[in-house]
């Protein structure tokens, strides 16, 4: 049986932990960029998930020359 190459794929959405992780900050901080609207984000019930590409524009945003 010939197995096809495996290739990795880049997430578009982060869970919570996740962002935290990629921003290094506390869900106060996360919290208060949902609330104020600086990265955007889906609600799927009690789950919240962030986008990516949203979170690397703050990043690039925030970013001191």
């Amino acid at each position: 049986m010939k197995r096809g190459k495996v290739e990795s794929v880049q997430k578009l959405w982060l869970n919570k932990d996740e962002a935290m992780a990629y921003l290094g900050c506390s869900v106060d901080y996360l919290d208060k960029l949902r609330n104020n609207a600086q990265v955007s984000f889906a609600k799927d019930g009690k789950m919240i998930w962030y986008n990516l590409e949203s979170i690397n524009r703050f990043l690039n945003r925030m970013k001191v020359i």
